[in-house]
């Protein structure tokens, strides 16, 4: 049995009154967890694939929203797939978490990255490096903002990227220890930093089955001597890669069930589907998939 959750576009024809029209829609079918990136703006095939404007990258931002969607809905998780850790300053990013963890009465996802899209950082003066180096940033980021979380006392904290004196943090997330951790990506460090910290993996969006199978192979190579264990949640556009009919839907989520998912994200982000065909999906989708393979929270 899986759990079923939504990723939507915050940009191009979806404005906020939109967003919530599918957020709580969702919510009354029984999606488990609403999900947005977050960006300034992104490439410019995004806004062409989704009848937006590339001169205009329209792009809302995403804590801010999630904690609009978080007064307006009552069970739903909420969460950003993906927060790049390295685009922010550890102690702001825990606050703004916090605070929409407690308007939510405890329903954030966390997922943290470490950035992809070089010409979004470069274009607001943000930090860029390498691979390696925004991954030990990230992690340094993710240990700070873990500690303000979990500590009672002020925190200090003297990292090769950020640093802390004597910063005291209140008050703590509604959940405990904290929200969860998702990982958005596939990377070997990400899955090392999924296996110490993460109660889920986000990876790309319309990862093959095959590719699926591989990454559930590596997965349980990292985890072998490990007491744990992490959600997998792949991502799935709607028409692309569900198809347009039930058959292929149940065809879809029996492969990735069968293969090592624990959920599925239906993602609207990254094609022309406007908001009331939304709406209509995921009724259709939830009513022929729901019975025989949906689990609650």
């Amino acid at each position: 049995m899986l759990l079923f959750g939504v990723h939507l576009p915050t940009h191009s024809r979806y404005e906020y009154n939109e967003i919530l029209r599918v957020s709580k829609a969702a919510e009354k079918l029984g999606f488990d967890s609403i999900w947005v990136g977050d960006h300034f703006y992104l490439p410019r095939e995004f806004y062409e694939k989704t009848s937006g404007d590339p001169k205009k990258p329209n792009k809302l931002d995403a804590w801010t929203l999630l904690s609009a969607l978080a007064s307006q809905t009552n069970k739903i998780r909420l969460g950003a797939r993906v927060s790049p850790l390295p685009f922010y300053e550890p102690p702001r990013l825990a606050k703004i978490v916090t605070t929409v963890d407690i308007i939510s009465g405890g329903r954030v996802n966390f997922g943290v990255g470490a950035g992809w899209f070089m010409d979004e950082a470069l274009s607001y003066g943000v930090w860029w490096g390498r691979h390696e180096e925004r991954i030990l940033r990230m992690l340094e980021a993710l240990e700070i903002i873990l500690r303000l979380w979990t500590e009672e006392e002020a925190v200090t904290y003297e990292g090769r990227y950020y640093r802390v004196s004597g910063a005291p943090f209140w008050p703590k997330p509604v959940q405990k220890p904290h929200p969860p951790i998702w990982f958005g990506g596939s990377s070997k460090r990400i899955l090392e930093a999924a296996a110490k910290y993460g109660a889920g993996l986000l990876p790309l969006s319309d990862l093959s089955i095959k590719g699926f199978r591989t990454l559930v192979s590596r997965v349980a190579e990292v985890m072998r001597d490990r007491r744990r264990s992490f959600i997998l949640a792949p991502s799935l556009t709607y028409p692309d890669a569900l198809g347009n009919n039930p058959s292929e839907w149940i065809q879809r989520v029996e492969e990735y069930a069968d293969a090592g998912a624990d959920k599925i994200i239906v993602d609207f982000s990254m094609t022309n589907v406007p908001p009331n065909e939304a709406i209509k999906f995921l009724k259709d989708f939830s009513k022929i998939i729901f019975p025989k393979y949906h689990r609650s929270n």
